[in-house]
């Protein structure tokens, strides 16, 4: 991962809780992009949902720095979370028939 600071560039002194702010609201203008791409299509949401993900994972990772977490170290939690997700549902999810 980049060594870019949000901290270092944000002029606003923003809170952690205003980053989770922010974070939700791009999580739901990601949701509209696809819920207005399943009424009107694809045409014209395509972009701006990019830029909402790109905004979401942005605040995740500002929200990550100004914990104290280790973004990429979490990013591998979750992913060894869902590979265990998989295997569970592998082993006991329900059987297509």
């Amino acid at each position: 991962m980049s060594n870019f600071s949000f901290t270092k560039h944000d002029v606003t002194n923003q809170t952690s809780d205003e980053t989770l702010h922010i974070l939700t609201y791009n999580l739901g203008g990601l949701i509209e992009c696809y819920h207005k791409s399943k009424r009107y299509g694809e045409k014209g949401y395509v972009g701006l949902a990019k830029k909402q993900m790109a905004d979401l994972i942005s605040m995740c990772r500002y929200y990550c720095e100004q914990k104290g977490w280790n973004f990429d170290e979490l990013m591998r939690f979750g992913e060894e979370a869902y590979l265990e997700r998989m295997e569970d549902l592998k082993e006991h999810g329900i059987k297509e028939v």
